[in-house]
């Protein structure tokens, strides 16, 4: 079967269009969305309501999500995050609060598992490193695992299971065979398919990825979107001018 893959929409609702637009395109059969699809943005409601009509659709909520929900103390965020996050709270409806309510930050499926963050603390902790994802296997019973939280396309796997050795890499656009194991399953394997609406990799294109459960193929791709209208919203809602800056840079 063939996923769209994607994290971090933050209220981008033109990096959202340009992502689902591919998507729909290339003739993905289900959507895996790994949390954070409010916040930064100016355009929640949208995005929310854009988000829960895909058909076939397997989401989980971020830290923003949660804390805009007032599940997340926002002493965690710093000035810029908080703002939004305050703002966005005045402009979600009931019906698009719903819809957050009801997804987790960790869900395991039979072919999948998907964590915001990472498996043992989802909202919070960023799976940026080696040794967090040898400490976070033990925490996975389905693999691959999907997550998103860091705006960064990442892969962690093992070159050298038994003695554990972690192969980490930043993901570029080209397709990358997931492991298996001696039985046919999927061996141990994050995949982190970078942010839709505010990437952290100097990159301003929206991130997102394709996922072939049946080839086990992993594939960031990287869509430009109109940069300069998000900023223009961003600004006309009175947002932080901090967060219009920054997706001119991919940080």
């Amino acid at each position: 079967m063939l996923y769209g893959v994607f994290s971090d929409v933050h209220s981008n609702l033109e990096a959202l269009e340009a992502v689902l637009a591919y998507f729909d395109d290339i003739g993905v059969e289900g959507y895996l969305f790994c949390g954070d699809l409010v916040g930064y943005g100016p355009d929640p409601v949208a995005c929310v309501e854009r988000v829960r009509a895909l058909k076939n659709l397997t989401a989980i909520v971020g830290n923003h999500d949660l804390a805009v929900l007032g599940r997340l103390e926002l002493d965690w965020f710093n000035q810029y995050a908080r703002a939004a996050v305050l703002w966005t709270q005045m402009q979600l409806d009931a019906s698009c609060r719903g819809f957050l309510e009801g997804l987790t930050a960790r869900l395991e499926t039979k072919q999948f598992t998907l964590a915001h963050g990472t498996p043992r603390n989802p909202p919070e902790e960023y799976l940026l490193s080696a040794g967090q994802f040898r400490d976070n296997v033990a925490h996975v019973r389905v693999w691959p695992l999907f997550v998103g939280h860091s705006h960064m396309p990442l892969m962690f796997r093992f070159s050298d299971a038994e003695r554990r050795q972690v192969d980490a890499q930043f993901l570029e656009e080209r397709e990358e065979v997931l492991p298996r194991e001696s039985d046919g399953r999927f061996a141990p394997a994050a995949l982190n398919a970078g942010s839709v609406g505010q990437p952290r990799d100097q990159d301003r294109r929206a991130a997102c990825a394709l996922y072939d459960s049946d080839k086990g193929t992993f594939r960031v791709l990287r869509l430009p979107y109109d940069v300069a209208a998000v900023q223009a919203k961003i600004r006309a809602a009175g947002l932080p001018e901090y967060l219009a800056l920054r997706l001119d840079y991919g940080q």
